[in-house]
């Protein structure tokens, strides 16, 4: 009696019907540490200003408010901190109806890094100038509070988010 020693059709070493996870398990486990963050990193840094919103979030702390001509407007000067003890501090100009006490109703016009030399200033009714200076840098701005936003990060300009809440979106020049 002689024994047919021939390989059976599921006697392979390598199973066609097994999934490639577990074909290449040295592969998969380099992709899944280490290509994928990078991946997940990096389009997170990538689609983060086109889907970033332009809201302070109530954070902060308010500096100081001033009221319109006519007491109609009141703008909020606030300052946000970030990245700790090496950080520094993102001013954000609020505005709302003075009558208005709800502080969700309020509408941001202008974020960019503290510079030093700050001062909110009324040249009519619905125009505010906003001073954010020191001797290296100034992303000083006159603003109508209806229409327009600053951004000194270039973030809401490029936001699809936000595209529906002015109508002209300044940046600093490059």
């Amino acid at each position: 009696m002689t024994k047919d020693r021939t390989p059976g059709p599921d006697s392979s070493p390598i199973n066609a019907h097994q999934s490639w996870i577990l074909r290449h398990p040295n592969t998969s486990i380099f992709i899944t540490l280490f290509v994928l963050p990078i991946v997940a990193l990096t389009l997170f840094f990538t689609l983060r200003p086109y889907l970033s919103t332009f809201d302070r979030a109530d954070r902060g702390d308010l500096s100081y408010s001033m009221p319109s001509r006519n007491g109609e407007y009141t703008a909020e000067l606030y300052g946000v901190p970030y990245g700790g003890a090496a950080g520094g501090v993102t001013i954000w100009v609020d505005v709302r109806k003075t009558a208005d006490k709800n502080a969700s109703n309020a509408k941001s016009i202008y974020r960019a890094d503290f510079h030093g030399g700050n001062h909110l200033e009324w040249e009519s009714e619905n125009t505010l100038r906003i001073e954010n200076r020191n001797e290296y840098s100034n992303e000083t701005v006159t603003l109508n509070i209806d229409e327009e936003i600053y951004d000194g990060w270039g973030w809401a300009c490029s936001s699809l988010r936000t595209k529906d809440q002015y109508v002209r979106c300044l940046e600093p020049e490059l």
